[in-house]
């Protein structure tokens, strides 16, 4: 490749203007691009992590736009939702007693979305709920904190990453890599944000859960073709190409970009890779309509379980504990079953039927998605489940350009209320 068309792929869907001439260039890894090279982190001080391990990524990085406040609507305002396809993956959250749909689509364009309710006027002292949704395209990884902590009203997309992840700015000299969770540099190093539990899954399971669900619209003030992945084959689970260095060199144990999702523990954890999750599903229910499964594990001595739903196209990570009781689960002709009682789960982590009818497992709040090469990065003592029966290695799941439409599957519907 030459220099000049290596400098110009090197902004490929990253930066400002350039990211609306993404669809006229090919995906690379800016590893493999001679002459390229980034900075350092340099004018930090105040820092738990070395400024080695980030990169200046240039001034133009950080003229990726945050969004605050973006404007939502029902799905049946075609002109401004109409850029989603049912079978786009969306961040599910409830918001302000609401649920909200925010596309991942969106966040390709601006990583950073801050939303903040309205105060009650009513209420002595409300301040108003806030989260911060997070999407980090360069490592697939989404987190949704409460920004409370950092004292920050909104955060920005800083010029900086860390082994190519999103590195938010608070405003006050702060860098907050999305996967720490925690202010790494500047006068706030040491400050956590809290994660917030959130659901992935593509938007057409999502409609059926809540037809009347919001939605964050394309009415954003940019122009961007939020309708096309700027990063082309980037995203590709054997593509081992990279933007940015790393500190580590790809942990060979899953393919680069396969999507995982799992709960850190120190520099461990638990991974579960969504194609496995897939397939083993697929193959202990050969013939039906719907695919589920639940695979336990434990996390830091800790029970945990996955709930996977093929409709969805995601899985879940609850505690696995009632009343103090640890639970473990297998998959019985469609249902979803703990050993200990025999009660039936649905993927909202409610159960259905049995002894342990109307009890709710709690979501764990720590669980994330991302790409492997990124989990591994940041958690590289993790432990990766292995399915109980061998797997052929089936493709990860890219959004195709509509979905089929599929029947309800009761997996996915919440209890009614009796």
């Amino acid at each position: 490749m030459s220099p000049a068309k290596c400098s110009v792929a090197s902004r490929i869907g990253l930066r400002g203007r350039v990211l609306r001439i993404a669809m006229l260039l090919p995906a690379v890894g800016l590893a493999a691009c001679s002459g390229e090279s980034f900075g350092p982190l340099t004018g930090f001080s105040n820092c738990s992590l070395p400024l080695t391990n980030f990169t200046d990524a240039g001034v133009e990085r950080s003229s990726i736009p945050a969004l605050t406040n973006p404007e939502v609507a029902t799905r049946l305002i075609a002109p401004h939702v109409g850029y989603v396809n049912r079978s786009d993956l969306v961040i599910r959250l409830e918001f302000n007693n609401q649920p909200l749909a925010i596309p991942l689509k969106l966040l390709w364009y601006h990583e950073v979305l801050n939303l903040q309710a309205d105060v009650d006027s009513t209420v002595a002292g409300a301040t108003g709920e806030r989260l911060t949704v997070t999407y980090s395209p360069l490592t697939g990884s989404v987190s949704v904190f409460d920004p409370e902590p950092s004292g920050t009203p909104d955060f920005a997309v800083s010029s900086y990453v860390l082994d190519n992840n999103l590195v938010m700015d608070d405003g006050s000299g702060t860098l907050y890599p999305q996967l720490t969770r925690s202010a790494t540099c500047g006068p706030q190093d040491g400050i956590s944000l809290k994660r917030v539990p959130y659901e992935l899954m593509v938007y057409g399971a999502w409609l059926q859960v809540f037809q009347d669900t919001w939605i964050a619209t394309r009415v954003t003030g940019h122009d961007f073709l939020y309708t096309l992945y700027p990063y082309g084959n980037y995203r590709d689970p054997d593509n081992a190409s990279l933007f940015y260095p790393t500190s580590a060199p790809i942990d060979l144990r899953r393919r680069p970009k396969e999507r995982v999702v799992g709960v850190p523990s120190g520099t461990g954890g638990y991974a579960f890779a969504i194609s496995d999750l897939r397939e083993v599903a697929a193959r202990d229910q050969e013939g039906q309509n719907f695919t589920v499964w639940a695979a336990s594990a434990r996390v830091g001595g800790e029970p945990v379980v996955a709930f996977w739903n093929s409709i969805a196209q995601s899985a879940r990570i609850y505690h696995a504990r009632v009343n103090g009781r640890s639970l473990t689960f297998e998959v019985i002709d469609g249902r979803r079953q703990d050993v200990e009682t025999g009660s039936v789960w649905n993927f909202g982590g409610e159960a259905v039927a049995g002894p342990l009818d109307g009890e709710r497992l709690e979501p764990h709040p720590e669980a994330y998605h991302a790409f492997w090469f990124a989990w591994a990065a940041f958690q590289p003592d993790t432990e990766v489940w292995v399915p109980p029966i061998p797997l052929t290695g089936s493709a990860d799941f890219v959004p195709a350009d509509d979905a089929t439409l599929l029947p309800p599957d009761p997996d996915l519907m919440r209890r009614r209320p009796r």
